[in-house]
């Protein structure tokens, strides 16, 4: 149960810091390659408004490096331009742009005559540059990706101008940026889990600690309930000795065993969840062990009119304690007997799955339960009060099944079937 409740803990921690990390490095990348992307449209923006140029501070009329206008073109006063439409991570060239910026341009001043400039970039030829002008114009592109040149186009009275930006370099910034962040998380995502692990059990000492104060409680209250049980029951025959049999007397002899079998039922639930480890384990015939475990209730069920209905198959064999899975069978057919309504119906199969072996024990309901039925397997769960008072069930029942199967490694799920309940339990075989 502890080991367990670590584990639980250590994913959860994990899988959050994991979902942030994720969210976090990438979030980063995206907004890096996003300013990367604006900053290339902005220079592509500047080159297309200066016919492919960068221009000198303030000459001719030009938008100057530092983004200020000076005295702007008449054509160009009615539209802004393209280089100041961006609010965020607005980038302004300096005076080191120009030497730092690899591009070419292409001019078509007819279908036959262009104009290639290569004097600001050296890893590309004539044809090459020609090509990608030409197979961006055919398409009809007007901006967009080539490679790692991002491009843009504008016409004019003397042609159309394609501009390429050559964007190896930011994009080996961008792939080296997103790999060190990834190291980055990946070495915090570590020592966090690492630190979780190694506090884990101190973080749950107090929740273990009071689960065993609660687990002692019970133990030593079931002990200490016992003799006054006993005593009890002893006087009310004393008493049926001396004055005879009556309505009290056999009142007090019913609910002093059902007192009994309650604190009998829990100790033995207490035990098993503070057993560590297994005990021995041994192979044994378990198709011979459940028939002979619901035998008795067969007479039970005729009592109430109840269809009985079995089918185990011979020769299963398992490795595990008989004495808990005989205990296992009693309460889960004990349960479907007592919750069956009269002339209902009660089902127990018992076959092969693979490697494991499936016990399935149903029965029909008067009323079926809603909602998430793994809530019977909790201790003194009440789903029908009336009917569980009239049933004599205690609400531990189910519990102890289940605290028995993950004894053997197991797994118990319950399920709707039909107009009824299943419940089905794994065992693996050896």
């Amino acid at each position: 149960m502890v080991g367990k409740l670590r584990r639980k803990l250590i994913l959860i921690v994990a899988g959050a810091l994991l979902l942030v990390l994720l969210f976090l490095v990438s979030g980063i990348n995206i907004l890096n390659l996003w300013q990367m992307t604006q900053k290339s449209d902005q220079l592509l923006a500047v080159l297309l408004e200066n016919d492919g140029v960068f221009p000198e501070s303030g000459k001719d009329g030009k938008r100057p490096l530092n983004g200020e206008e000076k005295e702007p073109p008449k054509e160009k006063e009615e539209k802004e331009p393209l280089s100041n439409r961006f609010w965020m991570f607005d980038f302004k060239p300096s005076r080191e742009t120009p030497f730092e910026t690899r591009y070419f341009t292409v001019t078509f001043l007819s279908e036959e005559e262009k104009v290639v400039n290569l004097e600001h970039i050296a890893s590309v030829t004539e044809k090459e540059a020609s090509a990608m002008a030409e197979e961006a114009a055919a398409e009809g592109k007007k901006k967009g990706k080539d490679g790692t040149f991002r491009f843009a186009s504008e016409e004019s009275s003397e042609g159309t101008m394609y501009v390429y930006l050559d964007c190896s370099r930011d994009i080996e910034m961008a792939v080296g940026f997103a790999f060190v962040s990834a190291a980055a998380a990946g070495g915090c995502f570590l020592l966090v889990l690492a630190l979780v692990i190694l506090f884990s059990r101190k973080a749950i000492s107090p929740m273990v600690e009071n689960m065993e104060k609660q687990k002692r409680f019970i133990t030593d209250a079931g002990h200490e309930l016992k003799t006054p049980i006993a005593i009890i029951a002893a006087d009310a025959e004393v008493i049926e000795m001396c004055q005879g049999e009556s309505e009290w007397t056999r009142s007090i002899q019913s609910q002093t065993k059902r007192m009994n079998d309650l604190v009998t039922q829990l100790l033995a639930l207490a035990k098993m969840e503070e057993t560590k480890e297994r005990g021995t384990f041994a192979d044994f015939d378990c198709s011979q062990a459940i028939r002979e475990a619901i035998e008795p209730f067969i007479a039970v069920a005729k009592t109430k009119n109840q269809s009985w209905e079995t089918a185990i198959s011979e020769g299963i064999h398992l490795r595990g304690e008989e004495e808990r899975i005989r205990q296992l069978v009693t309460l889960l057919v004990d349960n479907a007997v007592k919750y069956a309504p009269e002339g209902g119906k009660v089902q127990i199969v018992f076959r092969r799955c693979g490697r494991k072996a499936e016990l399935c024990v149903y029965n029909t309901c008067s009323h079926l339960p809603k909602g998430d039925l793994n809530c019977l397997f909790d201790r003194f769960y009440r789903g029908d009060e009336s009917r569980s008072r009239q049933s004599g069930g205690y609400g531990i029942g189910l519990a102890a099944a289940k605290a028995i199967v993950e004894y053997h490694k197991g797994k118990i799920t319950a399920e709707r079937k039909e107009d009824g309940i299943a419940f089905c339990v794994l065992l693996p075989e050896k």
